[in-house]
């Protein structure tokens, strides 16, 4: 039994360290993206605050700030894909 486990643990040890490895990285650049677009969404909002009334509604009745988040949250999302990629995790 024992060389059986050193075995599967042979074959597990690189495939979990390059898992951990990438998982590092993604969270490293998700971590950065995501405080970039944060920022760029809390500008976008600030300069907003300095509309009209009307002009505010409609952008507001839009949805705009929605598309935004959905925007940032898609270039977020593919920069970790991206991440992963480079680490050859996904194929």
């Amino acid at each position: 039994m024992g060389a059986m486990g050193t075995w599967l643990v042979s074959l597990a040890a690189p495939a979990a360290m390059r898992i951990l490895a990438a998982l590092g990285i993604g969270m490293i650049s998700y971590a950065a993206i995501a405080t970039a677009l944060s920022t760029a969404l809390t500008a976008a909002q600030s300069a907003w605050s300095g509309l009209a009334g009307d002009s505010l509604a409609l952008i507001t009745m839009s949805g705009a700030s929605t598309a935004l988040s959905i925007v940032s949250a898609a270039l977020v999302a593919r920069v970790a894909l991206l991440g992963l990629k480079k680490l050859a995790v996904l194929a």
